[in-house]
């Protein structure tokens, strides 16, 4: 999309991090705005904000409510106009039962799978179809993070797993949306002042009160939540990387470089496991290549 000018944004987590930064650069460009979020206090404040620019409606949801979220899509259409721009960002982190195999449950898999990588499955399932039947131009914002490109250490093993699942999808999905004149881009960022870790507390009732933590993993947690404050990049500026890669239809948005070192590791590693290569394997090569024509 050349410009989001004159189009509908709906946005989950759009009211604080880089949900709220996609809103101020879409806002910033002529976008009216859809935002969806679990924090009503900050759904307030954004509305507040940025209804002084643009005219936006907001939404208390939970990404997993698939009949609330069909409900958000048809008052947004109805009030604001059709979705041109959709951005999955609603997320959380695994909580400390995602980080301690001691600790880990049923529970905890279920809820960080089911808001990362289920909110994003809701998202597409419910707009995209609109989006199709009506044409291009459209986009779509997928939420990763660097946590789905490679692994560091295996800590937050629930968010990985979640994460590389966002990373899978919007890759296979990316060429299947662009015959529609839809776009999509994949956002993996590392260190972003965004909350997660208070968020992430705040939502999952499992989670045990941090003054209770066993101390070696609230000492993990504590110097985690550290690097965010310390390295953190600032929201608007992820949010303006986005709106230019939906200018450019750029696939992924790499808001800085913390992976660039794991993920040559990763492939790497991936490369040199591979056995020499057969006849067999030129032959599969061939046939897939001729299957695509």
């Amino acid at each position: 999309m050349q410009t989001v000018s004159d189009s509908t944004a709906f946005i989950t987590g759009g009211a604080s991090g880089i949900g709220l930064g996609m809103a101020r650069a879409f806002a910033a460009e002529g976008a009216k705005l859809a935002l969806a979020d679990l924090n009503g206090d900050d759904l307030r404040k954004a509305q507040h904000e940025l209804g002084a620019t643009t005219d936006v409606i907001t939404f208390t949801l939970d990404v997993r409510d698939r009949d609330a979220m069909a409900a958000a899509a048809d008052r947004t259409e109805q009030e604001l106009g059709p979705v041109r721009v959709l951005c999955n960002n609603a997320g959380v982190g695994s909580g400390m039962g995602g980080m301690n195999l001691q600790a880990m449950s049923y529970q905890h898999w279920d809820h960080t799978l089911g808001i990362n990588l289920g909110g994003v499955v809701n998202g597409m399932q419910t707009f995209v179809p609109r989006m199709i039947e009506r044409g291009g131009p459209g986009h779509v914002v997928n939420t990763s993070s660097g946590s789905g490109l490679a692994v560091i250490g295996g800590a937050q093993f629930m968010y990985c797993a979640s994460k590389f699942a966002v990373t899978g999808l919007s890759e296979a999905i990316a060429n299947l949306l662009k015959p529609h004149g839809i776009g999509l881009t994949l956002v993996s960022p590392g260190f972003v002042n965004t909350r997660i870790a208070e968020t992430t507390r705040g939502l999952d009732p499992s989670e045990t009160a941090t003054e209770s933590m066993d101390p070696e993993y609230r000492e993990k947690l504590e110097r985690f939540e550290a690097l965010f404050e310390q390295l953190g990049q600032d929201p608007d500026v992820v949010g303006a990387m986005v709106l230019n890669a939906i200018h450019d239809d750029q696939l992924y948005c790499q808001p800085d470089r913390l992976m660039a070192d794991p993920i040559h590791a990763r492939c790497n590693a991936l490369l040199e496991a591979m056995p020499a290569e057969t006849e067999r394997d030129r032959k599969m090569t061939e046939m897939i290549q001729n299957a695509r024509r």
